[in-house]
């Protein structure tokens, strides 16, 4: 028992096996640490020197002679407290590089209104709850019912998932949004007119921009990058808090 909590302390069996030994026998010749610890003669030095490095143990030279003692057993918490804050010192550095990969930027682009709709599907399964999903507002495209259809779809997933949604819309296609969508789906994305003329169909979620264009041949850009998607959550923010309310 006291072995394998040594062990899952970090040191090995054989340095588990001798340092109890060494508790037990006190000061020490190698044959009496041999024959109590049952770890080979070859290794044993091997072994004792690794627990010297660690200050788990020492020796004194009597009559010519080696004679090795554990040291106390405070000396392996000692140890560990000493690791912990060197570990705590690079922690900072080892979570800058976590976020550094974290927000590794690449750039996809998808082709056809279904690889445009699984996109959007999957940037809401994996947003977490309480994350924005923000959105300045198509065109002409609500004019397909099958779009309006998955649009609405997606608004009530969102805020299954409990998101943060709001809608900038382009007073241009305010009447069309209001002939296409009931006040109560519309509503759940939040949405708000204004006399801006942004980009059409550009969504912001967690770290990504997706920019769409439903006309035509369909595509989408999708951009993971956590420093662009702040600066278009800025933008977003600046347009949407003058806009007037959709519904009054």
């Amino acid at each position: 028992m006291e072995s394998k909590a040594l062990e899952d302390l970090g040191l090995t069996k054989r340095e588990a096996k001798c340092y109890l030994s060494l508790l037990e026998l006190g000061p020490s010749t190698i044959g009496d640490i041999v024959k109590k610890s049952e770890i080979p003669s070859s290794k044993i030095y091997e072994v004792l020197d690794r627990l010297i490095a660690k200050s788990l143990a020492n020796y004194v030279i009597k009559k010519n002679q080696k004679h090795f003692a554990a040291a106390e057993p405070e000396a392996i918490l000692n140890s560990f407290e000493e690791k912990k804050k060197n570990f705590e010192e690079i922690l900072p550095l080892l979570k800058e590089k976590q976020r550094f990969s974290e927000d590794k930027q690449f750039v996809e682009l998808y082709e056809g209104k279904h690889a445009i709709m699984k996109l959007l599907r999957r940037l809401v399964t994996e947003a977490k709850s309480g994350d924005k999903y923000l959105s300045f507002s198509h065109g002409d495209e609500h004019k397909d019912d099958s779009l309006v259809m998955f649009y609405a779809n997606l608004a009530a997933r969102r805020t299954e998932k409990k998101l943060k949604s709001h809608v900038l819309v382009n007073k241009t296609y305010e009447n069309l949004l209001r002939e296409k969508y009931p006040k109560k789906t519309f509503s759940l994305v939040n949405p708000r007119v204004t006399d801006f003329h942004f980009p059409q169909g550009i969504i912001v979620a967690s770290n990504n921009v997706v920019t769409i264009n439903w006309l035509y041949n369909p595509t989408a850009i999708r951009i993971k990058s956590t420093n662009l998607a702040d600066q278009y959550n800025k933008f977003f923010f600046e347009l949407y808090d003058k806009a007037k309310p959709f519904y009054k």
